[in-house]
């Protein structure tokens, strides 16, 4: 089971949401759900978007911190599914070296379409040689456990 949570969130939630999770052993966790605040997107237009959730580039930065917040507090003891603006390899490598062992994306694949995915796929494979790792699984949460404490 998977539980997929909002960017709105605290910061107080998100820890009490990643301890039930690893206290209910759960697969893992989605981050991040659309968001429906406006605060902080810099978009332009976004206040003339109206009423609704709001996925892909604008809620980048805020899926990225919530990622690594999860990430510092469960590390591999959950699956983390990052989503929410991976336009490109780069954002795609910044997410799996924050935590994610696993990536989620539309906006991306609808504008790009199956060239999107193997750039992303493409992307990941040269960063993971040039970095020397064995697997993917070795750069998940690598910028994170570099961190000094």
């Amino acid at each position: 089971m998977l539980v997929k949570i909002a960017p709105d969130l605290s910061d107080s939630d998100l820890d009490d949401i990643a301890d039930l999770a690893v206290e209910l052993d759960l697969a893992g966790i989605v981050a991040t759900n659309t968001t429906v605040s406006r605060d902080g997107l810099t978009t332009p237009g976004v206040d003339r978007l109206g009423p609704g959730g709001i996925s892909g580039p604008p809620l980048a930065q805020r899926a990225v911190q919530v990622l690594r917040r999860l990430y510092d507090r469960v590390g591999d003891r959950l699956a983390l599914i990052s989503v929410g603006g991976i336009e490109t390899a780069d954002d795609a490598w910044e997410r799996i070296t924050a935590g994610a062992s696993l990536l989620q994306g539309y906006t991306g694949f609808i504008y790009g379409g199956e060239r999107w995915a193997k750039d992303i796929h493409e992307g990941i494979a040269r960063r993971l040689h040039d970095g020397g790792f064995g697997s993917l699984h070795e750069a998940v949460g690598s910028a994170r456990r570099r961190q000094p404490s």
